[in-house]
């Protein structure tokens, strides 16, 4: 019962946290979308490159086509023949008289050099030379793939050498983060800048206001094409991901490392026990100082000891992570969804999809997700709902993120728990050895060194079972993730066609819709990660009483007699419900669209809501029917009794 009023509980809060945030966006001022501004040919990272640079709202430079020409489709005057950083930033790049400095296009009194329309912190003009076109011709005199523009050391353009940055940025396309650039990353970025040369840079929501009625759902790209697009970014970006979230893990490592290295440096202070003790213990002087050495010693080699077998159970875990890490497994899934479901997508795959991975490049940490919304808002501008949304798959992603964390903390708490008695036993040793115990110290050292060894032996039982559950988690994740994105990125698709075509469309039904399926891919995840923290933290204590205080496996039987077929229900049911979902949400689809070629013709509110409502209502239903909510609450609440001390004989 207190689990189930529990999970009631998080669900409403979290309901009550997403709503709020979306009634804060539309508060908040500076939500209104940016208008494009001009941006010079540049690289990666916001530099610029000597090149052509485009004129305002064009694609930059087009195969066969002069800038400013009626074969580009811009209609702007021809830019100047060469921009380079300093002449952006301080120089005439559109040749009215008046500096870039200075140039105020919407008249606020703010220059567009320094406004930040969007409130990000990062200035309009910046991110538009961010978005512009990677110049493969960039002169690079050195030959390392970086080109020349770049290496001032300071390639982020933000004010900070890179020397001096704690994490020193690199190129988006040195996919590992060697800060080298290898002949694969070279060819990697040459094949990134040719395809992208004429993909918009931002999203381009005049094409589309242009269609024709008759043409408003006609696809704008192959699907080949599109395709060719999602795997060169989902190349790049998931590497630089992959290696942020290792340095991260490393990171936190070393934090650990040092934390361990602090509480056994405590036990210095144990040489202090005489100057306390010898009022208590008068003309026990030798002793106490002997004894308080010898718990000093025996203190600082069993907290390294204890540290060294939680270091190597939180480095397997690190090390496993990368298979059940739900922010990496998120960002995969999208780009995999987009490539494998193309055909669904390419309706707006010019206007829409492909300027925004290409922007990916220089977010690599963000969610694809999260920039598709964001710039969902660019192609219907009153759409402050994608900001909403958005912002929720943000605080989404930052719970999963922190995971690895909260990971850490429960693991130095069930560290303090599980050396506590023996610490506490070696505290009390020079008393003890005052006091007359004979054999006191050999005894006390012969625990702890026996502690340690129970912990060591109970830490590798615990991470075969994190293996085993590890490879079953991951594997079931990487089903369920495609699918679930899936749903999300045809409802967002479709959301936006409704607000770009509809008559009367509703923000409020694109935020229920959007909300329902973020819900849905909260909710399997939820179920992975909980049941096997649950199963994995009851191991752990059965396994330590085990070879601690020697109390058999079999006394646990009944938690592995239900536990392993509770654990498996939990993580199988997701895959199979989702498996079984994504028919139906393809056959409700498919019912409601029919052959539609206009907007006007689909029942939108049939649409938006049918399929993510079935989607939470009847994951919980089915989760509560298949007992799966009994399986989570039996493995939360299964008690792992220590053992009961011995009573004398009378």
């Amino acid at each position: 019962m207190r689990l189930r009023t529990g999970l009631v509980a998080f669900v409403v809060v979290l309901g009550v946290v997403l709503f709020a945030s979306r009634s804060r966006a539309e508060d908040e001022p500076g939500e209104e979308p940016a208008a494009a501004a001009p941006a010079p040919d540049t690289d990666e990272a916001g530099s610029a490159e000597p090149a052509a640079a485009p004129a305002a709202g064009s694609d930059d430079h087009h195969d066969g086509a002069t800038p400013g020409s009626a074969d580009d489709g811009s209609g702007a005057d021809a830019a100047p023949p060469e921009v380079h950083v300093g002449a952006a930033k301080l120089g005439d790049a559109d040749g009215d008289g008046v500096p870039d400095a200075k140039e105020d296009a919407d008249g606020d009194g703010v220059s567009d050099a320094t406004e930040d329309t969007d409130g990000d912190g990062v200035n309009d003009l910046d991110e538009a030379t961010m978005a512009a076109d990677v110049d493969i011709n960039a002169p690079d005199a050195d030959g390392d793939g970086v080109p020349d523009a770049q290496e001032d050391g300071d390639i982020d353009n933000d004010g900070v050498p890179d020397a001096e940055e704690e994490d020193p940025p690199t190129s988006p396309f040195d996919e590992d983060g060697d800060g080298v650039m290898s002949p694969e990353e070279i060819a990697d970025r040459k094949e990134f800048g040719e395809y992208f040369d004429d993909i918009p840079n931002e999203p381009d929501d005049k094409a589309l206001e242009a269609r024709p009625n008759d043409a408003e759902l006609k696809p704008s790209v192959t699907v080949d094409m599109f395709r060719t697009g999602v795997r060169l970014v989902k190349k790049i970006v998931l590497a630089k991901m992959e290696k942020k979230i290792a340095k991260s893990s490393d990171k936190k490592m070393r934090t650990f490392s040092l934390i361990i290295f602090g509480v056994s440096a405590l036990g210095v202070l144990l040489l202090l026990m005489p100057l306390f003790l010898a009022k208590k213990y008068p003309g026990q002087g030798k002793t106490l100082f002997k004894y308080s050495a010898l718990a000093a010693l025996t203190f600082i080699v069993t907290v390294n000891l204890f540290g060294g077998v939680l270091f190597g159970l939180r480095t397997v875990q690190g090390a496993m992570a990368k298979h059940t890490n739900p922010s990496i497994a998120i960002a995969a899934g999208t780009f995999d969804t987009l490539d494998e479901n193309a055909e669904r997508y390419i309706v707006m795959g010019k206007e829409l999809f492909l300027p925004t991975i290409e922007q990916m490049r220089n977010s690599p940490d963000e969610q694809p997700s999260v920039s598709l919304l964001a710039n969902g808002q660019k192609i219907v501008q009153d759409a402050k709902v994608f900001v909403s949304i958005s912002k929720m798959f943000k605080k989404v992603d930052f719970v999963f993120k922190m995971l690895p964390v909260i990971l850490t903390l429960l693991t130095l708490v069930l560290f303090v728990l599980a050396i506590r008695p023996t610490l506490t036993q070696i505290i009390k040793l020079p008393a003890m050895a005052a006091s007359g115990q004979a054999g006191v110290g050999k005894e006390v050292v012969a625990n702890s060194l026996r502690r340690v060894r129970g912990e060591m032996l109970a830490s590798i039982g615990v991470i075969a079972v994190l293996v085993v559950l590890t490879l079953l988690s991951g594997w079931v994740l990487g089903q369920i993730v495609k699918p679930a994105l899936d749903a999300f990125l045809t409802y967002f698709s479709l959301t936006v066609t409704y607000l770009q075509f509809a008559e009367g469309a509703s923000s409020g039904l694109v935020f229920m819709t959007l909300f329902a399926v973020i819900m849905f891919l909260v909710l399997n995840l939820a179920t992975l990660i909980l049941s096997m923290s649950f199963f994995l933290g009851k191991t752990q204590k059965i396994l330590q009483q085990r070879f601690n205080e020697g109390t058999p496996i079999s006394t646990h039987a009944k938690f592995f007699k239900w536990g392993v077929p509770s654990v498996l229900l939990v993580q199988v049911y997701p895959l199979i419900f989702v498996l079984v979902a994504s028919k139906i949400l393809a056959a409700i689809n498919d019912s409601v669209m029919g052959e539609a070629v206009t907007a006007e013709s689909i029942s939108w509110g049939k649409m938006l809501m049918a399929g993510p409502a079935f989607l939470v209502v009847g994951f919980v239903v089915l989760f509560w029917a298949v007992r799966g909510l009994k399986g989570l609450k039996f493995l939360q609440g299964y008690k792992v009794k220590p053992k009961a001390p011995k009573t004398a004989a009378t």
